[in-house]
């Protein structure tokens, strides 16, 4: 019986310590989306056909992805995501009490996780595309895809091309929207949750 105070101590100082490194990771996210909104933002003026210097973000994407995945798994394991059980709510316990906020937060995360991953995943297909493409113009491509519907499928391309970073300004504006709310519950957590 002896043991089992000390787990309990153990589960909260890990809940704290797993508080602390969110709250760490999550304004790191918010910094990393900042600057990748700042890149955006210089490209409002790029040429549809000459915009290859916008596939430059890909790095700096992968590496928000990277701070959000960290984020994420810090805030899941603050609220024992999936065995909420562990512990009690903030109502009952004003020191290491479970806040709504904080199941709000995690899925908040899981959402911007969602979209960067959406958003490597058209950077990774426009980059195969624009390969392919210039393969075709280079007349290096067999010769099935050139004399094909390829005539078609370049139109297409370009039409779908010209397109990109004006979707990516306006996921980016959606998230921009999305972490005015984020940010007010953050602030809530901070405001709430000091642990010594």
């Amino acid at each position: 019986m002896k043991s089992l105070p000390h787990l309990f101590d153990y589960t909260l100082k890990n809940r704290a310590f797993n508080c602390r490194m969110r709250n760490r990771y999550y304004e790191e996210v918010y910094y990393a989306f900042r600057s990748l909104e700042q890149r955006l933002k210089n490209y409002e003026n790029e040429e549809a056909d000459n915009h290859e210097r916008f596939y430059t973000i890909d790095q700096e994407i992968r590496r928000y992805e990277q701070i959000l995945e960290k984020c994420l798994e810090y805030a899941q394991a603050s609220v024992f995501f999936g065995k909420t059980n562990k512990i009690s709510l903030f109502s009952k316990d004003r020191r290491y009490g479970i806040l709504q906020e904080e199941f709000f937060l995690v899925y908040f995360l899981q959402e911007l996780l969602a979209t960067t991953r959406y958003i490597i995943s058209r950077i990774e297909t426009d980059t195969l595309l624009r390969e392919m493409e210039q393969k075709a113009r280079n007349g290096q491509a067999e010769t099935v895809h050139v004399s094909g519907f390829w005539r078609n499928l370049q139109k297409n391309l370009e039409i779908l091309s010209s397109t990109t970073i004006r979707e990516f300004q306006d996921l980016c504006k959606h998230i921009q929207e999305r972490f005015q709310t984020g940010n007010s519950v953050f602030g809530t957590l901070q405001e709430l949750q000091n642990f010594y």
